[in-house]
């Protein structure tokens, strides 16, 4: 009786018959993407029926639906990440004429399962505005154009979640990315991989970076609400009072929060991101766990992903960077923001009137001792790994000779080293 057991388990028998399951990548490239049309269980089980003439039952659906981890309303991400995923939807949407489903469906796409109900209600609360446009006879919502006195009047900053642990799905690693960006010329002064782009400290020394590399501070800063922009304002605030003391507060605050539905010159450039390096970056990075390289389970795996990782995305990032800040953007004659230049030109060359470079010079030592003032230093907020574990992996990266890093050599570099770093430790 025990053989027999063995030898069913093995060909997939049970009291329905023999079930000649396709390879685990087919079986999970089709659930994800019955995922993404949201179909229902029924259809779902059609589709396998169909795709490779499986023919199993609603609860074995669910077996396989748990082992790939499909993604599902029923298990959808915590509320504030939810809701900050449909608002960056809302975001890139500029008319406003995406409705739940169309929302729904795009979240889907990315593996990100939410309730209809649950995206209605966060339109209803933070985007009212769209969802009334859509009834029959709405008026239309007349949206101004983003006007700027010129480069370094407005400064806008955000975190980016796409590559978060939910949206690698790979275990729990991921990465935060924080960004700053001038709106009239559309220069990105940072885009920076950071180990939690929540945390106040972190985002403190991202902003404090951008001001000695620039030597200047923006008349106005602009940042989404939360906690995380707390030294942000602060400082921003400070630094304002105290090298332009007679700006009119009133007309041209020091610091401004925005819904990320409003925020939209740093929301417009993760879509441009996702769109030209984004999505491809995810994809190199979650190929590791699918061919089984990376291992969750394995104690060195996730350290030596975060020793790693971090500087091949950082690298993606400069690369995105560079080419957004050297492209042209198309002229348009009736832009009251700058057209027809690249993004760099124009923040370099002071614009001729009726334009003006606003920005407001400061001292590098008032900008030390702000960093001072934080209370979690650059270095450690910057952390990945601790101390230990970093002499490991650069002993271990010496030891292969330190090859240059790159996205296509990523899990190449991570197989050796961690071999190595096994090696010792055992």
């Amino acid at each position: 009786m025990y053989y027999l057991i063995i030898i069913l388990a093995a060909t997939h028998v049970n009291g329905y018959g023999v079930k000649n399951y396709p390879p685990d990548n087919e079986l999970q490239s089709s659930l994800l993407q019955y995922a993404k049309e949201r179909l229902t269980v029924d259809q779902r089980l059609q589709r396998l029926k169909v795709d490779h003439g499986l023919d199993i039952k609603s609860s074995k659906l669910a077996q396989l639906n748990n082992k790939f981890s499909v993604p599902s309303v029923r298990k959808p991400l915590p509320r504030d990440m939810a809701t900050q995923a449909v608002l960056e939807k809302v975001a890139e949407d500029l008319t406003q004429g995406n409705g739940v489903g169309t929302i729904a469906t795009l979240l889907c796409n990315e593996g990100i399962s939410l309730p209809r109900d649950f995206i209605r209600n966060v339109l209803a609360n933070h985007a009212p505005e769209g969802l009334a446009r859509r009834f029959p006879g709405a008026n239309r919502i007349h949206r101004s154009a983003l006007v700027s006195i010129g480069p370094n009047h407005q400064h806008h900053a955000d975190g980016h979640d796409k590559l978060n642990a939910q949206a690698l799905n790979m275990g729990g690693v991921g990465f935060g990315i924080y960004g700053i960006k001038d709106q009239w010329t559309s220069f990105v002064l940072a885009l920076v991989v950071v180990p939690n782009n929540r945390l106040a400290c972190t985002t403190g020394h991202v902003h404090l970076d951008t001001v000695e590399t620039t030597g200047i501070i923006p008349i106005t800063f602009i940042m989404d609400k939360g906690s995380e922009t707390a030294y942000i304002f602060a400082n921003q605030t400070g630094l304002r009072a105290a090298y332009a003391p007679d700006i009119d507060a009133t007309r041209f605050p020091a610091a401004q929060h925005l819904r990320s539905v409003h925020n939209t010159p740093i929301e417009g450039l993760w879509h441009w991101f996702l769109k030209t390096f984004g999505f491809n970056v995810r994809d190199f990075i979650r190929q590791g766990y699918l061919d089984g390289i990376y291992n969750p389970n394995n104690p060195v795996h996730p350290q030596l992903f975060y020793w790693l990782w971090p500087k091949i995305l950082q690298l993606q990032l400069d690369i995105f960077v560079e080419y957004w800040n050297n492209h042209k953007i198309r002229y348009q004659k009736d832009k009251p923001n700058m057209s027809g230049q690249t993004p760099r030109h124009a923040f370099t060359v002071p614009p001729e009137a009726p334009y003006e470079n606003c920005g407001i010079k400061v001292d590098r030592a008032v900008t030390d001792a702000l960093r001072g003032q934080i209370p979690v230093s650059r270095e450690d907020s910057m952390r990945w790994v601790d101390e230990s574990f970093e002499k490991a992996a650069e002993d271990a990266y010496n030891v292969i000779g330190r090859p240059p890093l790159s996205m296509a050599v990523g899990w190449s570099v991570f197989s050796s080293m961690a071999q190595l770093i096994d090696q010792v430790g055992s």
